[in-house]
């Protein structure tokens, strides 16, 4: 896609936090904000605080790592008739497709990811989202229990195989069709963080839609305070607190249709064909990348409540926030992994 449409801004804040190694009297931090459109509609925005650049210099670092974000999705895009993933999708099952070494690296972790669900976390259900009528265009679909079957005969991580020598992929069946929109915003929030640490950066904070990542420290020396928006009314269900961490939430609310009474979310379960009617409606996941966060916190939202729990709770410098719909009205179920006991949620 184009360059897209940026906007900057330049302040320095002079607040002094005693006791902080990396402030002292007399500096004052500069902060330096930045937005571009990125994937089609999506806002990309990055703030870097930093000690010691010019403005000049700091545009620099921020067209750096926004440069990354386009190249993920010029890889990465469905949309995009050239791209690795439009070239694996009209390829034909068993031919092995090279592919460019960062969209293999999300595959890598793609298949991961569905290996420790169980198969919920799926990047070849394209068929499945197509089907139910919420790709590419949405509609209020219901299909049959034929045409479920029918397409489940093409969907599945196992029919995908990786070849790292060469960073190759075939598939298995020539109707696999492949859509890394789960995981792939969350790994265009790491290539910024990792281009913004090889110019310096130390404390920056970097959001693409829902993912977001953490460095450092906000221009007071504190965490990053970053909102987890309520599933079921407008603002925040809580605020979370983040430094060199990532988060993303996936939430049955944020794309849905009502069909005779009946709610049919986005998130379709891969083992079933059918969208999910666990009555989980929003999950948070905290994890050292936000292409793990990302992908777990889809995975979570398929697998439900308690097995969600238990599969995060078996990650490293991992955690959860879960929230579920008790009956018809607006009462929640709210449970998270035990590093977040005692954190304090909105009703």
């Amino acid at each position: 896609m184009a360059h897209g449409t940026r906007t900057m801004s330049l302040f320095l804040s002079g607040l002094i936090l005693a006791g902080c190694a990396s402030l002292c009297f007399g500096c004052r931090r500069t902060v330096y904000r930045a937005k571009e459109t990125v994937m089609g509609p999506i806002i990309a925005r990055i703030t870097i605080v930093s000690d010691n650049m010019s403005g000049a210099e700091l545009e620099s670092v921020d067209k750096a790592a926004f440069a990354e974000v386009h190249r993920v999705d010029r890889l990465m895009s469905h949309y995009k008739e050239d791209s690795d993933v439009s070239r694996l999708n009209e390829s034909t099952g068993g031919v092995w497709v090279r592919v460019h070494p960062m969209t293999f690296e999300v595959l890598e972790e793609s298949q991961k990811t569905s290996g420790l669900s169980g198969g919920a976390f799926d990047v070849t259900v394209q068929p499945l989202c197509t089907l139910w009528g919420f790709w590419p265009v949405r509609q209020a679909l219901v299909p049959s229990e034929e045409e479920i079957q029918k397409t489940l005969l093409h969907v599945g991580y196992k029919k995908l195989s990786l070849n790292l020598k060469d960073c190759s992929v075939l598939k298995s069946d020539s109707e696999v069709r492949v859509d890394l929109g789960a995981i792939a915003k969350g790994y265009a929030v790491d290539k910024a963080v990792e281009a913004l640490k090889a110019k310096g950066i130390k404390n920056a904070l970097v959001q693409i839609g829902g993912e977001t990542r953490a460095i450092g420290t906000n221009k007071t020396g504190k965490p990053w305070r970053i909102g987890v928006l309520h599933p079921t009314r407008p603002g925040y269900l809580t605020v979370l607190e983040l430094s060199n961490r990532a988060v993303a939430t996936s939430g049955d609310y944020m794309n849905f249709f009502i069909l005779d009474g009946k709610r049919y979310s986005h998130l379709i379960d891969p083992r079933t064909g059918r969208p999910i009617s666990n009555d989980v409606c929003s999950v948070t996941i905290l994890a050292r990348t936000c292409a793990e966060a990302d992908a777990l916190a889809t995975a979570v939202s398929v697998v439900g409540m308690e097995e969600g729990l238990k599969l995060t709770e078996s990650l490293p410098q991992t955690e959860a926030i879960i929230v579920k719909r008790r009956g018809e009205g607006d009462e929640l179920e709210i449970r998270t992994t035990t590093g977040l006991k005692g954190l304090e949620f909105t009703p």
